[in-house]
């Protein structure tokens, strides 16, 4: 064959019995190094162990993160059950009547709370504060206007609460004081169902 440029002859053929002596290509090094790792015996127990170790590794790490968001949310939860606790004195006028009286809060979350009035509270006025255990119960002064309307004593009372929860953060909750079944019931139902 002649080199279309200067007419010289060029030679093509390759000779497929010639071994390169040259240094291997860069891609046989990784071959060789991972066809030595895959030759190495690593005994069964020793598998099996580090196996088991790292499934218990995981578990306890699964564990802890699941323990935190627990008590993440723990001292975040509020849970108050408010009852009627009892009468100091009444008062009123036309179509509404005023009781000042005493009300208990249980506290049915798994941390304490510091519990007092709202500032801007509408139809109950809670007086001071206290901190409340899991489980346990605080009492609190009131003064609440009932509406004689229809249904007056059977429908709760919305009351207005200021919480500070385990984790410090302050919330306004709104609490239902049934008076259902208590002393306040009797008087509202009495007072509101006398002639204008």
């Amino acid at each position: 064959m002649r080199d279309a440029v200067r007419g010289a002859p060029v030679d093509v053929s390759i000779d497929l019995g010639m071994i390169d002596d040259g240094p291997a290509e860069s891609t046989a090094v990784p071959w060789r190094r991972l066809r030595r790792l895959m030759s190495v015996r690593v005994p069964v127990p020793a598998v099996v162990a580090l196996v088991l170790v790292g499934v218990v590794a995981g578990a306890l790490a699964t564990y802890q993160w699941m323990a935190v968001q627990q008590r993440s949310r723990e001292a975040s939860e509020v849970s108050l059950v408010l009852a009627a606790a009892g009468i100091e004195s009444v008062g009123g006028e036309p179509g509404r009547i005023t009781i000042e009286g005493a009300v208990t809060a249980v506290n049915g979350g798994p941390m304490p709370v510091e519990v007092s009035g709202a500032a801007d509270a509408a139809a109950v006025m809670v007086k001071g504060q206290r901190r409340i255990a899991p489980a346990a119960t605080g009492w609190f002064a009131v003064t609440a206007t009932v509406p004689c309307s229809d249904g007056a004593g059977v429908r709760p009372l919305p009351v207005d609460l200021s919480v500070v929860t385990a984790d410090g953060a302050r919330r306004a909750v709104t609490v239902q004081l049934p008076l259902m079944g208590s002393q306040w019931y009797e008087l509202v139902v009495r007072v509101c169902s006398m002639p204008r």
